[in-house]
């Protein structure tokens, strides 16, 4: 841990400047470095394994076409293997040259396969009838055919194809690739051997279009097709014999014409024959890594001038961080000596501008907080005094209550002598609203007293206006169990009386309803008064939301609503509405039980 603190008092001593450079050096430089040697050699092998990857794709489409050309022609050889026709010529003793034509004239199915099928360039049938004549598809087998490599190879397989080069006497004796393969008659006896050449431009054509050099050999590495035609007939002198006894195909790397190559070897296995065939492609990797290197010249150009700038931008950049942010510790430094008229001139969208921006905002925040401070502790000392006039005044219009209620008392008692009862109920019940103000604190009470409050205040309302004033008060039953602040009810009564009812012609109603909600309780004190207009119940709405101005108009209803929330929380107090000419609801907020949620 000491190691580690000791690590980190170091760095933080060093200036951003330095660390951006160190950073970029540990962090950008070598590893760009490393990444692009690694990506360039890594280049290199997908480079390799890309061409061979295509070559191998390119040797089975290869194999693929081949395989249906040479079907192609074992298809005919079946042909004529069961042509009797073919046979009966080949074995009848002819009388004279004459006798001959005839039999060639009627027989025209080495035309017709040869017109039919454009990959056949040829198709002969060597026999030995001494009594044939020799023309472009019939061959004696002498002595001197019967000793080429090619008829040997073929008498070996009784019946098998075989595929190998084949002289043309009718091209100048020109080597063919072709199919090989015995006749026999009925009574398997031998009667000929048949060729079917295959036709060198269609071989060539199917690898012609290889991008590297490509060959098809027998197993005698005797080439068959490739894209250098004085290849054709050639032993080819690469190492193409290595092929995976089970058809696989070889990768191998070696050297051809000096050079070296991956060579790709793709065994072709012949239906109904013994020997097969072999599709090279040789692939140079100098040809290949060409285009690698080339990218790799490039891609270090680019890193190379990519550092550079890096370095020239890191240096640019943190020189101006630098700046930036020394000008902001300056900055700093003013408003904490006490200058919170300052403003930071750093301009930008980016962190450093951002970090500016707040800095300004917060320096505004403080200085508006030290004015609000500064206004609060004034108006805490105008309140004081207000206090103190207040119980100033109350002190000299004071009367002692005991005086008061004795006299109450005295006229209760003689009307009730007289036969006043209404008189004497309504003193009695003033008697005990003036002992309850006088009496009043700032803890919460049931809601059953304060309704009880409500109801003496009506009943001497009721005194006064008689049966203009009527009143509906909840059962006492609905009130059982909730608590609220004292004189939250009269005061808002009383505004209903005053505001609504006198001014009103004919019968007022004031009634008070209760409805419980899951986590609330509203109280509704309506009334059938003279009701307001839109605005003004607007303007009422808005000024209870206002500080407490003594000059203000309905000051009981501020009082009680800014005592509710101060007890409650923001989500409870008064709501009002009012129609005009209809009368108007004030409905009392209070969480259930009156909870302080403060």
């Amino acid at each position: 841990m000491p190691v580690y603190r000791m690590i980190t008092t170091i760095i933080n001593n060093i200036e951003i400047r330095k660390k951006l450079t160190l950073s970029y050096l540990l962090v950008v430089f070598l590893p760009v470095l490393t990444v692009g040697m690694l990506l360039t050699q890594s280049l290199k092998e997908q480079s390799v394994e890309h061409a061979v990857e295509q070559s191998l794709n390119n040797a089975e489409k290869i194999k693929k076409q081949v395989e249906e050309t040479l079907k192609l022609a074992l298809n005919v050889s079946f042909n004529f293997y069961f042509d009797n026709k073919l046979i009966a010529i080949a074995d009848k003793q002819y009388e004279d040259g004459l006798e001959v034509y005839q039999a060639y004239s009627e027989y025209d199915e080495f035309t017709k396969y040869m017109e039919l099928y454009k990959e056949i360039s040829g198709i002969r049938f060597y026999t030995e009838n001494q009594t044939l004549l020799e023309n472009w598809s019939f061959f004696i087998l002498n002595e001197e055919v019967r000793s080429a490599a090619w008829v040997q190879q073929v008498m070996k397989n009784r019946g098998r194809v075989v595929w190998t080069l084949v002289p043309d006497p009718t091209k100048a004796n020109e080597k063919h690739f072709s199919l090989v393969r015995q006749i026999f008659r009925s009574d398997m006896k031998f009667s000929g051997i048949l060729v079917i050449a295959i036709h060198s431009q269609k071989l060539n054509s199917i690898i012609s279009q290889e991008p590297y050099e490509t060959l098809i050999l027998t197993e005698e590495n005797e080439v068959v097709a490739s894209k250098d035609p004085s290849l054709l007939g050639k032993v080819f002198q690469g190492q193409s014999q290595e092929v995976a006894g089970d058809g696989r195909t070889v990768v191998k790397d070696t050297v051809y014409d000096g050079k070296p190559v991956k060579m790709i070897v793709q065994p072709i296995t012949l239906e109904n024959s013994d020997n097969a065939l072999r599709v090279v492609s040789i692939v140079p990797l100098d040809t290949i890594l060409l285009e690698a290197n080339q990218v790799s010249i490039i891609a270090y150009s680019i890193m190379a001038c990519s550092l550079v700038l890096a370095v020239f931008l890191i240096l640019y950049f943190s020189g101006a961080l630098s700046s930036r942010i020394g000008t902001l510790i300056k900055d700093i430094r003013e408003v904490a000596s006490g200058d919170f008229t300052l403003r930071s001139v750093i301009q930008g969208k980016d962190e450093i501008g951002q970090l500016s921006l707040h800095f300004n905002y917060m320096v505004k925040s403080i200085e508006n907080l030290v004015l609000q401070v500064n206004e609060a502790v004034q108006q805490r000392h105008e309140l004081e005094l207000r206090e103190k006039e207040m119980k100033f005044k109350m002190l000299a219009n004071q009367v002692n209550p005991h005086f008061l209620f004795n006299v109450l008392e005295t006229v209760r008692m003689k009307a009730h002598v007289q036969g006043e009862e209404d008189i004497a109920n309504i003193v009695k019940s003033l008697g005990r609203l003036l002992r309850h103000n006088l009496e009043i604190g700032q803890e919460e009470i049931s809601l059953a007293s304060e309704m009880d409050i409500v109801r003496m205040y009506l009943e001497i309302q009721h005194f006064r206006f008689g049966d203009k004033l009527t009143f509906l008060l909840p059962d006492q039953e609905e009130t059982e169990g909730m608590i609220i602040l004292p004189m939250v009810l009269q005061p808002i009564v009383e505004n209903a009386i005053v505001h609504g009812i006198e001014k009103k012609m004919g019968r007022g109603v004031v009634q008070i309803k209760i409805v419980r909600e899951e986590s609330c309780l509203n109280i509704e004190v309506r009334d059938n008064g003279i009701g307001m207009r839109a605005e003004r119940v607007e303007d009422i709405a808005r000024t209870l939301e206002e500080p407490f101005e003594e000059s203000g108009q309905r000051i009981g209803l501020i009082n009680v609503h800014q005592r509710l929330r101060l007890q409650y929380g923001a989500p409870y107090g008064l709501e009002v509405a009012s129609e005009e000419n209809k009368g108007t609801v004030i409905r009392i907020r209070i969480p259930i039980g009156g909870e302080d949620h403060v």
